[in-house]
């Protein structure tokens, strides 16, 4: 009895590391249980789950196709052995698992969900959405189906679904307060019928035993509702527990981005580019720089255009590069490689007809001299924005991604700015002006000459649809400037630093 006791307390110490986001020592208590008690399905998800979300995907397969070919009957490794091949871009693959597990079970929410999820990422709302219906009607109170479908409504701009399904999800579970995060982005607290949402919000962080995770995304919705309301004080403290907290809750050393700097730098120093190289028939444009600095709104402008086909945030080319090894990769050998054929193979699975596609991965900037060899005929755009409402945007929107565990810590928003320009700086001088570098501010006051000088310099005639962006450009949208890319330019947001200065010690 003494036995059973210990083994459930380790078990909870597993899921408590796991849902901590430890995910290291999750995988470590996990193997010496197994010891304990071999071949536990619980556990052996929680070390697949815990590689998938520390980005070794490789370990992640192997050990689902060792244990799924071990037990095959056991739906929840090829559930989860389906997500890994969808991290791993393995869409076909993952598809076809999926559909087996919902065949063989169709009332399998977590297939229905996952598939639902897979066709989000391949754009194929239409079908996300009928699947998430599907399991809906299941399950009508699955907190995470509900969330999925607010989504996949806010990526299409339905506002009025978004807010429906997040309202839903608030009288089911308080508690899952990323619903008050997709509310607070739509609504504006001006409005007197934003003030009993506040007023939750404010209930809730008081009176509710939330966890750190869970009060996370309520301080950073919390910041913005009193920053709608001009209380810059309250809205600035929540900022503030709203960053400290995520940023304790992260392992980073930012060391390790000026050692990839580094390594960059090292690669292309004394590298010289064939020019005579042939286009490729389809014209990639990136835009990047970094994140707050109107990489949204330019692509908006751009992909209004009819010639003109949207990707999004792919963030496919980073992943190509994080498969390689740069320190041993020469990029003398050979200008004939696979990595723009499997670029645009991915490009195929979306859909897309267009000659021209813009990509807006913002951290492809460190990528540049890469996309210079690899992707002829491509164009690259860099988005500045002047430094203190670049730094404030940040500091104030909670940003998620394995690749910016930098933003919620002052002074490593302001170490990566500085080593941004350093990147920029760089490739300016390696490939004397193959970048076009826009100026934010500029673009806000002087869109329609901006707008023009940059599809010139994309290749392409102007239309007045570019200008109309926000009522002509129907492409998803799933970054926090989803809402604002629905609206026409507007400039109070040019220097909301000034209001929030005396809180900060920025030189």
């Amino acid at each position: 009895m003494q036995n059973n006791k210990d083994l459930i307390n380790q078990i909870k110490i597993v899921t408590n590391n796991f849902q901590a986001g430890n995910f290291i020592d999750a995988i470590s208590k996990s193997k010496k249980l197994l010891h304990k008690i071999p071949n536990n399905e619980f556990l052996l998800n929680i070390i697949g789950l815990s590689y998938l979300n520390l980005g070794k995907l490789e370990d992640a397969k192997n050990l689902y196709l060792k244990i799924t070919k071990q037990n095959p009957k056991i739906t929840s490794f090829k559930n989860n052995y389906a997500n890994v091949l969808k991290a791993l871009d393995k869409f076909d693959e993952a598809e076809k698992i999926l559909n087996e597990l919902i065949k063989s079970n169709p009332n399998y929410i977590n297939a229905i969900n996952n598939l639902a999820n897979l066709k989000k990422d391949l754009k194929d709302f239409e079908k996300s959405i009928e699947l998430l219906n599907k399991a809906m009607a299941i399950e009508p109170k699955n907190i995470t189906v509900l969330y999925n479908l607010a989504l996949c409504h806010r990526s299409l701009r339905n506002y009025d679904q978004v807010l429906k399904y997040a309202e839903l999800i608030n009288d089911i579970n308080p508690n899952f307060t990323q619903a008050d995060k997709i509310i607070s982005e739509i609504i504006n607290y001006k409005n007197i019928d934003a003030n009993q949402h506040l007023a939750h919000m404010d209930k809730k962080i008081k009176e509710l035993n939330l966890t750190n995770d869970q009060k996370i995304p309520l301080h950073f919705s919390l910041g913005k509702a009193y920053e709608d309301k001009e209380q810059y004080e309250v809205s600035f403290n929540h900022y503030i527990k709203g960053n400290q907290l995520r940023r304790a809750s992260l392992e980073y050393d930012f060391t390790d981005e000026i050692k990839k700097f580094n390594l960059i730098k090292k690669k292309f120093e004394n590298i010289k580019i064939d020019q005579s190289q042939n286009t490729k028939d389809r014209k990639i444009i990136f835009i990047c720089g970094m994140p707050r600095s109107g990489t949204t709104l330019l692509e908006q402008i751009i992909s209004a255009h009819t010639k003109v086909g949207s990707l999004g945030e792919t963030e496919f080319l980073g992943k190509i590069f994080k498969k390689i090894d740069l320190k041993n990769f020469d990029l003398k050998e050979t200008y004939e490689n696979s990595i723009f054929d499997d670029y645009i193979e991915f490009t195929k699975k979306l859909k897309i007809k267009n000659d021209f596609l813009t990509d807006k991965s913002l951290l492809n900037f460190q990528l540049i001299g890469f996309i210079k060899i690899f992707f002829p005929g491509s164009k690259v755009l860099v988005l500045n924005r002047e430094f203190n409402n670049n730094f404030f945007s940040i500091f104030k929107n909670e940003l998620l991604g394995p690749q910016l565990k930098w933003t919620f810590d002052i002074n490593e928003i302001k170490e990566f700015y500085k080593l941004y320009n350093d990147y920029i700086k760089f490739w300016n001088n390696i490939f004397p002006s193959f970048i076009m570098e826009v100026n934010y501010e500029k673009l806000v006051n002087n869109t329609e000459d901006v707008a023009k000088e940059v599809l010139n310099y994309c290749g392409l005639k102007w239309e007045e649809n570019c200008l109309h962006y926000y009522k002509k450009n129907k492409s998803s949208i799933d970054t926090a400037s989803a809402n604002q890319a629905n609206k026409p330019i507007y400039k109070s947001s040019l220097n909301k630093f000034e209001s929030y200065k005396k809180f900060f010690n920025l030189k």
